[in-house]
């Protein structure tokens, strides 16, 4: 009986370990604008996988990391950057749904994120609860099972960041030794965690009045219905890109000529901090404002995919790469500023990415909600030959 006994007690270790183990690291992806490195991203969960079906499957615990590479970053440009990549990665109906819960989620986002800083979102599989938390405390929680698939599919979804970044997360342990050795040397030190505590305390206490005016405004007005998505606006595809150069061509090919907009410089050194610092001036957002940010996010880049072509030589060598730039356009959709992100090892898919831009001028004009002088979006293109 007593080796029964053994192996029962084992049993019984074995499966107590396992409900409390941590998510396995299933990949690491370096994240930099400008030539400079700004954060390494990571994914963990219970399920190594090497495709994004397995690692989006919402019953199990998973878990996103950002750790900070940078001195210092916008923590509102790095949320809107992220919901830029929500907004063409998810379909219409999820948008819609998620809306409210991207307003919670946008609004754990203040100040600045330092070097060091590390950001959790942690799903578990078992309540389908989102965890939010910065350097170990705690921000916020989000209670809807779909949300955290909402947040993953702007990084392993059909458009990436870029194809290395998704890459790099998909690739099912198989970490480069580098990397990992980079990202685990990133942390907060003491005074940081002592700050984010009583910056933490303090957002504590104050919605109390803030809900107080909330309640008062909203007997005054009634609220606002959000916008639906509109049925002619599908999700932007990147299939012209990667078809052959025919169909490519044809694709591209607008189906009005147009007279050619002027050339745009292209803007390659970092920001000056003063437009790192912009987005931190922004209203605070609402469920419908985020809704109409993604929609016409989503709008720009169908627009802009219409008028990339696959240069011809790069095509007959066999080159493969991703761009990203950001569009500055004004409230008539022209464009007054092309900034390079992200390049490619190429310089012809470098060419051909901002030329893209300029013929896509003049862009839609901007939805009422967001109307202002200007409008920056980012413009993530993947150059990849059909296999």
């Amino acid at each position: 009986m007593k080796p029964i006994k053994f192996v029962i007690a084992l049993l019984v270790f074995a499966t107590a370990l396992s409900a409390q183990a941590e998510p396995l690291l299933n990949g690491l992806a370096l994240e930099q604008q400008f030539n400079k490195d700004r954060y390494i991203a990571a994914l963990y969960s219970d399920t190594l996988g090497s495709s994004a079906s397995v690692l989006l499957d919402n019953n199990t615990t998973r878990r996103l990391e950002v750790r900070v590479v940078a001195e210092s970053l916008s923590a509102r440009r790095f949320r809107n950057q992220w919901m830029e990549g929500i907004a063409i990665n998810n379909p219409g109906d999820t948008l819609s749904n998620q809306a409210d819960n991207m307003v919670t989620f946008a609004n754990l986002f203040k100040g600045r994120l330092l070097n060091g800083d590390q950001l959790a979102i942690d799903f578990e599989g078992n309540s389908g609860i989102t965890t939010v938390s910065l350097n170990g405390i705690g921000l916020g929680k989000i209670r809807d099972r779909d949300f955290f698939n909402t947040l993953l599919r702007a990084w392993i979804g059909p458009v990436p960041p870029s194809s290395d970044f998704r890459d790099g997360l998909l690739v099912a342990g198989q970490v480069p030794a580098g990397l990992r050795a980079n990202y685990e040397l990133l942390k907060p030190s003491s005074q940081r965690i002592a700050q984010v505590t009583a910056q933490v305390s303090q957002a504590e206490e104050e919605p109390v009045a803030e809900q107080q005016v909330a309640t008062t405004q909203s007997a005054a007005k009634p609220e606002p219905t959000k916008p639906k998505l509109a049925a002619e606006i599908p999700p932007p595809t990147l299939a012209a890109i990667g078809s052959k150069p025919e169909a490519a061509a044809k694709a591209a090919a607008p189906a009005k000529p147009k007279p050619q907009p002027a050339k745009v410089a292209a803007k390659r050194s970092a920001p000056s901090q003063v437009a790192e610092d912009e987005d931190d001036d922004e209203a605070p957002l609402t469920a419908d404002m985020i809704l109409a940010r993604q929609i016409y996010h989503s709008m720009l880049l169908r627009h802009t995919f219409k008028y990339i072509r696959y240069p011809k030589r790069a095509q007959e060598r066999g080159q493969e790469g991703s761009v990203r730039l950001n569009v500055t356009i004004d409230s008539n959709g022209r464009v007054q500023e092309v900034e390079t992100l992200q390049e490619s090892r190429y310089a012809s898919l470098n060419r051909e990415a901002r030329e893209a831009v300029e013929r896509a001028g003049p862009y839609p004009a901007a939805p009422p909600q967001l109307a202002r002088n200007n409008y920056r979006f980012s413009v993530p293109i993947t150059f990849r030959l059909p296999d």
